[in-house]
């Protein structure tokens, strides 16, 4: 396993979900990262736009990510406002967020769609394409995430709508809580099936045996790695042994775990991720000063403009 040198953390999760922050606050958020141990973080865009929104300019919040030797290997979420075939709708609604992960140096930008039912899979397969275009021109990649409550459940639904879209800067965000919630249980057939490069991020964290009655409600408060039911472990050998080497990222939504100071929640989430990987035999993580190089790359040659704000959906 490359190790807890390589752990990138989402900061999302750090804060109460929606709740418009300050800069200083979105500072502290990129503090805890760095101060855990993390070598990188994936960003909200949302975070960028409440930060400007509160006068730190698009250039400083950049900035301050290198300053603290953080990458950012990744962004989110667009989500399922790209699921239509109107190309121009696709562009406006999510031109801003695309323009901000490239100003980042974000390699993926992860996409889902929540609601329960795709408008037509021939509809969210050209939308799909059509977001991968719009980023493709930008120099990133979609990183589509599967849901087990949405429209898209399963991770075999993703790979029809991945290869109906059929672009190469198209691929896949497995998160371990969606893996084991999925319908069916985990499907190591068809994620054995998938291309290694095409599974873009591994996200970490972690589930009860026995589902919740409502699954999104549980998504909401995941268990940190390691302290579920989830086997971690043969989804980090499977990886390894397909050859592929997404960066791996500790994502816990959890509102417990959101009502503490971000610094120790970031704390907490990096012992229990960095315990995981310590078990692990597989080498699926890529190396930090990697994921450093090609993040610091792509924002040294991004032009950085100040966004707009821009509220998560």
């Amino acid at each position: 396993m490359g190790g807890a040198e390589s752990l990138i953390l989402a900061t999302t999760p750090l804060t109460p979900h929606r709740d418009p922050i300050s800069a200083e606050r979105v500072r502290s958020l990129i503090d805890a990262a760095a101060d855990a141990g993390f070598s990188g973080v994936s960003i909200w865009s949302a975070h960028h736009d409440f930060a400007v929104a509160d006068g730190m300019s698009s250039a400083a919040y950049f900035d301050y990510h290198r300053e603290r030797g953080l990458s950012v290997p990744a962004s989110e979420v667009v989500m399922e406002q790209w699921a239509t075939s109107d190309r121009q709708a696709v562009a406006d609604t999510n031109t801003h967020i695309l323009d901000v992960s490239a100003r980042a140096g974000a390699s993926s930008v992860i996409t889902a769609f929540i609601e329960p039912e795709l408008p037509s899979f021939s509809e969210a397969a050209a939308g799909l394409a059509v977001l991968c275009d719009l980023a493709a021109e930008r120099g990133v990649a979609i990183s589509l995430e599967f849901l087990p409550f949405s429209g898209i459940p399963t991770i075999a639904d993703a790979v029809r709508l991945v290869d109906a879209a059929d672009r190469e800067n198209l691929g896949f965000v497995l998160d371990t809580w969606h893996w084991f919630r999925q319908s069916g249980g985990p499907d190591v057939a068809t994620l054995r099936s998938i291309p290694p490069e095409r599974i873009h991020l591994l996200q970490l964290n972690d589930a009860p045996v026995q589902p919740g009655e409502d699954l999104m409600m549980e998504s909401m408060n995941r268990l940190l790695p390691g302290e579920g039911a989830v086997d971690i472990l043969e989804v980090l050998d499977v990886l390894d042994e397909m050859g592929a080497s997404p960066p791996v990222v500790s994502e816990v939504f959890s509102m417990e775990l959101a009502a503490l100071d971000p610094a120790e929640n970031a704390r907490r989430q990096y012992a229990a991720a960095s315990a995981v990987l310590a078990r692990s035999s597989s080498t699926v993580s890529a190396s930090a000063a990697e994921i450093r190089t090609a993040a610091f790359e792509n924002a040294t040659n991004a032009a950085i403009a100040p966004g707009s704000a821009n509220e998560r959906k």
